[in-house]
This record gives C-alpha cells, sequence and structure tokens, in this order.
C-alpha cells in the first residue's frame, strides 16, 4: 500500500457528511436559531468549549462567548452566529492554561453553556 493513499471518506447515512472516520462527532444537519430553541426544553444546556485536535505536541481547542476577545493568544475569532463568538487557541505547554484561559473558559461556561447572556433580554 503506498504511503500516498487515502483511505476513502465515511458519509454519515444521516446527514451526508463526509468525515475522515466513522462516527466522528459532528453536527448532524443545519438549522435556524428558531428551529433550534424550538428542539430545546427551558433546562437545555448547550456545548460551550471543545478540543478540536490532541497530540503528543498540544491541543486546539475552542470556546464560545457572546463578544470576541482581543488577544495575541487566540488562532481565531469569528461571530458564527450573533452573538457567539468562537475563539480557538493552541495550546503546547500545560503552563499556558493560565488564569487568563481558565477565566475564559469559566466565562464560556457560564454565559453560553449555562446561557447567563439570556437572562438580560437580548438573546
Amino acid at each position: 500500500m503506498s504511503a500516498n493513499r487515502r483511505e476513502p471518506l465515511w458519509t454519515c447515512p444521516k446527514c451526508g457528511a463526509s468525515l475522515v472516520t466513522k462516527n466522528l462527532w459532528h453536527s448532524c444537519g443545519r438549522a435556524t436559531l428558531e428551529e433550534w430553541k424550538a428542539r430545546m426544553g427551558p433546562r437545555a444546556r448547550v456545548r460551550f468549549a471543545g478540543i478540536t485536535s490532541l497530540s503528543e505536541t498540544g491541543m486546539t481547542c475552542g470556546f464560545a462567548l457572546p463578544h470576541p476577545l482581543d488577544s495575541p493568544r487566540l488562532a481565531k475569532v469569528e461571530e458564527v452566529a450573533p452573538r457567539w463568538w468562537y475563539h480557538r487557541l493552541r495550546i503546547t505547554d500545560i503552563n499556558e492554561l493560565d488564569e487568563e484561559i481558565q477565566g475564559w473558559l469559566r466565562d464560556s461556561h457560564r454565559l453560553m453553556g449555562m446561557q447567563e447572556r439570556l437572562q438580560d433580554g437580548a438573546g
């Protein structure tokens, strides 16, 4: 087998997404914010942060906030929905998980995961 040969992509039978391996985590389908909210119960909570890659050399992670952060530590910041800003960073040393990053993650959990941002009525 050639080292340059790529395995075929796996296709999710539910949504048709092409993924590098079977049953890789992903969100099936698309929905408007109204459709998404209609599927949630009153106590629903949302995913607010995650690790997108992990290796011996480090990890890439992302988290959401209702506002953008401005820091050279962030590899990417983009608004993916109104008041839903995605922040991506790369961690290559455990010491990088300092108080600043811990604070960002606490805020993300509180504001996005526990949905405190919705209590002000602005959505």
